[in-house]
């Protein structure tokens, strides 16, 4: 029982720490659930200025809630500009976000090696 004690300790202090080191056992299931979490992080940081968005959209272009909401549903995030590249979306700084780049960074350099 202790023995697994210090394993689920283990596990929950590499993913609360948001450190992740370049180890040779990195899993893409552990990059993806890195992903979910920066992108949980991003939607918590993007929802007040989303709704701020929107009630503008309502009250100055006098437009529907609906396509207002519909809009601005994806405000902040990587998009396109004209020319055809692509512009970076907001909130990509946060911790658990530059945990996700660098574990998705040392997976493809793990990928990499010969």
């Amino acid at each position: 029982m202790r023995k697994y004690h210090w394993y689920a300790l283990l596990w929950v202090a590499f993913f609360s720490l948001g450190t992740v080191a370049a180890n040779d056992t990195l899993t893409q299931a552990q990059v993806q659930q890195l992903e979910r979490q920066c992108e949980t992080a991003r939607d918590k940081a993007l929802a007040p200025i989303r709704a701020q968005k929107t009630q503008a959209c309502v009250e100055q272009q006098q437009r529907s809630r609906r396509q207002c909401e519909r809009y601005y549903a994806t405000y902040g995030n990587v998009s396109i500009d004209p020319s055809g590249a692509p512009q970076q979306g907001l909130f990509y700084d946060l911790p658990p976000c530059r945990d996700w780049l660098a574990a998705r960074k040392a997976l493809r350099m793990h990928h990499a090696e010969p």
